[in-house]
């Protein structure tokens, strides 16, 4: 049944990352049934190089939105480099990985999906973009500026700075104005 969800900076939930290596701050997720949940969005400060908190069965989608970038060991496989708004890099949560900011502290946005029960995409928007968003959840969270989203049918609604919109079973168009930034996780039950 389609829904709209505003979240503002009090109803996002600070939680210590699973490696007790930091904390995370909680956007959305969506709990199961059995103590897991199948999606979660999430923004991590990583300060210092170290390994990610091991997620079994799920799959992860990581993209820099602060700070000059990072460099991700996964599975024992040469470094990636990822630099602040590159497209979001894919891994699977079981894998070990060890992360190096570039050049200081570093903000990421995640989005973490059950791999047995959800798909997902991950987009960063910047400034004059706009994005056809389409899924059983959308969240569409500001990173700065003002996010404009027009739901299918007509309805505009805002999203300032800090604040996150969550859709369900809905198709928006995002838009990120001059000086604008922000990130849009589109999931999908499979």
């Amino acid at each position: 049944m389609p829904s709209i969800t505003r979240l503002t900076p009090a109803d996002h939930r600070r939680v210590p990352w699973k490696n007790g290596g930091g904390v995370t701050t909680e956007l959305a997720v969506e709990p199961a049934a059995d103590g897991r949940f199948v999606w979660r969005v999430s923004i991590a400060d990583v300060v210092e190089p170290g390994p990610f908190s091991a997620f079994p069965g799920y799959d992860r989608l990581i993209a820099v939105v602060e700070g000059e970038g990072m460099r991700l060991s996964v599975d024992g496989e040469p470094p990636v480099e990822r630099r602040r708004l590159d497209p979001a890099f894919a891994f699977p949560g079981e894998a070990p990985v060890w992360c190096e900011p570039i050049a200081g502290p570093i903000r990421d946005v995640n989005l973490i999906l059950d791999r047995a029960s959800a798909t997902g995409v991950l987009t960063l928007l910047a400034g004059l973009t706009v994005h056809r968003a389409a899924g059983d959840a959308l969240l569409v969270h500001a990173l700065g500026g003002t996010l404009t989203v027009t739901r299918e049918g007509g309805e505009t609604l805002t999203v300032p700075a800090g604040h996150s919109l969550l859709l369900r079973d809905a198709a928006a168009l995002v838009e990120a104005p001059a000086g604008a930034e922000g990130v849009c996780a589109e999931v999908r039950r499979r």
